[in-house]
């Protein structure tokens, strides 16, 4: 979809012509697109001061996103790629179940309690009163995406007859506040900072496990 965009040429009030491929200026553009909301915030962000910024025309962005509260949306759904972009074919995914599910709770860790996606989530939370489609937005470009991702992983693992599921949406739920917890909501309310590697690692591991043996594997599986 990034790569069939085109971005105007035009300039816009205080902005310059873009340059490079569509998927390059797309990129800028989203790139500045974050930098706006986080810097001003989802309500002091016009659709004036989004393109200047980037150095695109007011109407490449409604072209393209519509609005405000779409462009918001796609800046949260690249961020999401980052975290699904180790994981093209999940549910096809060979490797034993345990290395999966380390692989898919270390790359939420990190994009989720990076300093952008922290940034991100703040501003929903602040705004989502005000601006009840942001909230949705959020949710079905980001949270939504991963638990859908990982759902289909596990469903399809159940059908292996290597877990016991009777809902697979619920596990993958699950599976993911598990990792997150209270170590996201402390992070997200700047009561502690990131945590070190090696809190990360005993904290997935320690998940990984007590999920795995939620779900019955081991009982008819002989683990390596």
């Amino acid at each position: 979809m990034i790569e069939s965009m085109k971005i105007s040429e035009s300039r816009s009030k205080g902005g310059r012509p873009a340059k490079g491929t569509a998927k390059e200026r797309m990129e800028r553009l989203l790139n500045e697109a974050t930098r706006v909301f986080l810097e001003y915030g989802y309500g002091l962000s016009s659709i004036d001061i989004l393109a200047r910024e980037a150095h695109v025309a007011k109407r490449t962005i409604y072209q393209h996103f519509g609005n405000k509260a779409e462009l918001f949306g796609a800046v949260v759904h690249r961020l999401s790629d980052s975290v699904l972009a180790p994981f093209p074919n999940l549910s096809e995914d060979t490797r034993p179940i345990e290395q999966v599910l380390v692989a898919f709770a270390q790359q939420l860790i990190t994009r989720v309690t990076s300093q952008e996606a922290i940034g991100l989530q703040r501003i929903v939370i602040g705004e989502a009163s005000r601006f009840p489609e942001l909230a949705k937005l959020y949710y079905d470009n980001g949270p939504a995406r991963a638990i859908f991702a990982l759902a289909n992983y596990l469903q399809h693992q159940n059908e292996l007859g290597v877990l016991e599921l009777i809902d697979a949406n619920i596990a993958a739920e699950q599976f993911l506040n598990m990792v997150l917890g209270e170590l996201h909501r402390r992070v997200l309310l700047g009561v502690e900072p990131v945590p070190n590697s090696e809190q990360v690692k005993c904290r997935i591991n320690s998940a990984v496990n007590l999920f795995l043996r939620g779900y019955g594997y081991g009982c008819n599986n002989t683990k390596e």
